[in-house]
């Protein structure tokens, strides 16, 4: 076999195995330091308010499931303000934003969330291998920041 076969072959399987059996939730974990924030609402609410403040940003949800508590961005170019299609000429200037929401009580929630950069485009390395957290101070990291403000404000802690 050749090589980008077996490369597209891995990548398959990867993202067979990253979600369960119609689920849409990844079974990855959050990257260490990842932020974690708790809010006074059920996890279902906690999306929803989620995907409202990611597209006032201009951002669009790749994929989002409320009642699985998890929400994603397509990949977003905060120079231009678009998501969508990444370009590997200019991979400083794209995010991806991710947010887990698990229930900690009646009412109460967790928010994992992390603003994730490309740090190689390496094909032959596994997509969520590929990615990491941006830096504190990073436009993507700023982004994240206004977004659980918003839903923190909303809700309380």
């Amino acid at each position: 076999m050749r090589r980008s076969t077996l490369t597209a072959l891995a990548a398959t399987a990867f993202l067979g195995a990253a979600c369960a059996a119609g689920s849409i939730r990844p079974s990855y974990a959050p990257f260490e330091g990842a932020r974690v924030d708790t809010v006074n609402a059920g996890p279902a609410a906690v999306i929803q308010e989620i995907v409202s403040r990611v597209s006032a940003e201009r951002m669009s949800p790749q994929f989002s499931s409320p009642a699985e508590g998890y929400m994603e961005t397509q990949w977003f170019d905060y120079v231009d303000q678009k998501s969508g299609a990444y370009d590997r000429n200019y991979p400083d200037r794209y995010i991806l934003l991710r947010f887990w929401a698990d229930s900690i009580g009646p009412s109460k929630s967790r928010v994992t969330s992390e603003a994730d950069w490309k740090r190689t485009s390496d094909p032959s390395v596994l997509p969520r291998n590929q990615e990491a957290l941006v830096p504190p101070g990073h436009a993507g990291y700023r982004l994240l920041d206004r977004v659980m403000t918003e839903v923190k404000q909303r809700f309380g802690t």
